[in-house]
């Protein structure tokens, strides 16, 4: 027996992914590019909240701070709540036999408005000096017998931001990238799943930059003890992974798109006339391997069938800045240089914000209040 052309037919599925690279005090770059891309989605008439247009959000180290951020109820913590009301969900249901038809309007819940994307660099500058204080005797020193900086300064600030919400307590699918020392291990710190984490814990495991601030030691929902350090050692891209984890969300999508937001790392260079020995590459090694992890990442996912990669990246830097580096001066130009990446990839931000405007709500987006509103208006036949 057969079935009718609209039976058999089924919507293509397309899912959204957010990933944000890591790179300390270079996160000011992608932070104006979000607060650009959220501008952009509401000069086209979409009034949702930057995060609901994604079935992920990935971030490294940096980039988890801005992922967490984009969608953590800002109820009880640091964060300020985005301007404006939060936007109802509705969806049409249609019943009907033969020439007969009726459309309800079934109200599905309300999209929440969480921290304003607008506001991302500027918690950099009133907060950057509390994450690397650089007046410590072992940032004056150097990362010589001990860590550079101290983790309590930095996990209080987290605590302060963040409050006491736990990672499934996050409004999207989001995903921290860390990596587990004991293991030899990527380990992605989900909003799914159990493994017992809150979201500045896992900030803070994420962010863990070795030599930086020393790793962050967890034990999860199973016993297991971990020893977990920044995901950048091996992901500073967290596009890849973001795109593993989602394939198995969401099994029967048929396609993905990727939107990564670097922090504009300018690659490391060397003519190789002064490397060799020990001495030769100890300055010039760690710079190599990460940008040889960096072109690894965007080779691998633009080859990618089912993917859409959109990788928003530019030589904007004139200099690199130390992941660190906190002065007013370095901090001016990280942000001149958010802009001027912004208006280099502008029309390629643009394609991409106009995907999304014209998508459905992401089924993934957990919805508020359904119980609380009015019922829907009458049901009404086209």
């Amino acid at each position: 027996m057969g079935i009718s052309w609209k039976e058999g037919r089924r919507k293509k599925e397309e899912r959204f992914i957010l990933a944000i690279d890591g790179g300390g005090m270079r996160g000011i770059i992608p932070s104006v590019l979000l607060g650009h891309i959220a501008s952009d989605l509401r000069n086209l008439g979409d009034a949702r909240p930057l995060y609901s247009h994604f079935d992920l959000i990935a971030g490294t180290s940096t980039g988890a701070l801005m992922a967490a951020a984009l969608s953590v109820p800002t109820e009880g913590t640091g964060l300020e709540r985005e301007a404006g009301e939060d936007p109802e969900e509705w969806e049409e249901e249609t019943r009907g036999f033969l020439l007969w038809k009726r459309t309800s309007r079934i109200f599905r819940g309300r999209i929440e408005r969480t921290a304003d994307p607008s506001a991302f660099a500027s918690l950099y500058r009133m907060h950057g000096r509390r994450i690397f204080p650089q007046n410590s005797v072992s940032a004056l020193l150097g990362p010589i017998f001990t860590d550079k900086y101290p983790s309590k300064p930095y996990e209080d600030l987290l605590r302060s931001l963040f409050g006491k919400g736990e990672m499934h307590d996050l409004l999207a699918p989001t995903a921290f990238i860390s990596y587990d020392t004991r293991t030899g291990m990527i380990y992605p710190i989900t909003s799914w799943g159990n493994q017992g984490f809150r979201i500045w814990e896992a900030a803070r495991a994420s962010s863990a930059a070795p030599m930086y601030f020393p790793p962050f030691r967890h034990t999860d929902a199973e016993g297991r003890e971990m020893t977990l350090i920044d995901g950048g050692v091996a992901a500073n891209n967290p596009s890849l992974i973001a795109y593993a984890l989602a394939r198995r969300l969401y099994p029967d999508a048929d396609r993905f798109h990727i939107l990564s937001l670097s922090t504009a790392q300018r690659p490391h260079t060397n003519d190789g006339a002064s490397l060799g020995g020990l001495t030769g590459w100890a300055a010039s090694i760690s710079g190599i391997l990460q940008d040889a992890a960096l072109r690894t990442a965007d080779i691998t996912a633009e080859a990618i069938r089912d993917a859409e990669y959109t990788r928003i990246w530019a030589p904007v830097l004139e200099s690199r800045i130390k992941l660190d580096d906190t002065s007013p001066s370095s901090m001016d130009r990280l942000e001149e240089a958010g802009e001027k990446l912004y208006e280099e990839e502008k029309e390629r931000i643009a394609a991409f914000c106009r995907r999304m405007a014209a998508a459905e709500t992401p089924d993934s987006i957990r919805l508020r209040g359904a119980e609380a509103l009015p019922p829907p208006p009458q049901a009404y036949a086209p």
